[in-house]
């Protein structure tokens, strides 16, 4: 039991800044959990060990790439200081337990939707946000007789400037008003298709 709790408590030093923190203040005072003297030690010493905040620096970059990779337009949108606040308030809520790159984005997507109806106002976060999400879940691993579902987004502005914009790296500024609605499928080549409704 104490070496699964030993494991435990030394992925949450890399993962966690604040118990990190805590245990080089409070030393083995802050490890809770079945373990012997000699792990608590260990804790104790690997919290200050250089290495720890080069591995927590790899870990989130390797998160922030998740990120990066499945939500290019949502990222170019938020741009580079408020990513970092939204991804700080995200990681701080959630720890990652998986390499898989669309739990990670799904997971960002929820708190970009609930930070949205909590007040956060970010112009044109709500379409973009939905179109990639949307996108996602259209590309998501599933088993081979599981065809996804067809999407289908609601805008208020333009999506071809838009999404045209964001995806040259430019803000959208004053991107026209229209409300449409884009359909979004699968092709015979498993690639993603949008298209107008009329």
């Amino acid at each position: 039991m104490s070496q699964r709790c030993f494991q435990a408590l030394m992925a949450r030093l890399v993962v966690d800044a604040k118990f990190r923190d805590r245990v080089r203040a409070d030393g083995e005072a802050a490890l809770e959990g079945e373990l012997t003297a000699l792990e608590r030690k260990r804790l104790k010493e690997i919290a200050s060990a250089r290495g720890l905040d080069a591995t927590s620096t790899l870990y989130r970059g390797f998160r922030l790439n998740k990120l990066y990779a499945t939500l290019p337009l949502t990222c170019a949108l938020l741009g580079k200081k408020r990513l970092s606040r939204e991804v700080r308030l995200y990681w701080a809520a959630r720890v990652s337990a998986s390499l898989y790159f669309f739990e990670e984005a799904f997971g960002f997507c929820d708190h970009l939707e609930e930070r949205l109806r909590s007040g956060l106002r970010v112009a044109y976060l709500d379409e973009v946000l939905a179109y990639e999400r949307a996108t996602l879940e259209l590309q998501r691993p599933r088993n081979s007789e599981d065809a996804p579902a067809p999407q289908i987004v609601n805008f208020q502005h333009d999506p071809e400037i838009l999404l045209n914009r964001l995806s040259r790296g430019q803000k959208p500024r004053a991107v026209p008003a229209l409300n449409c609605t884009l359909f979004g499928q699968l092709d015979a080549d498993e690639k993603v298709q949008w298209h107008f409704l009329d």
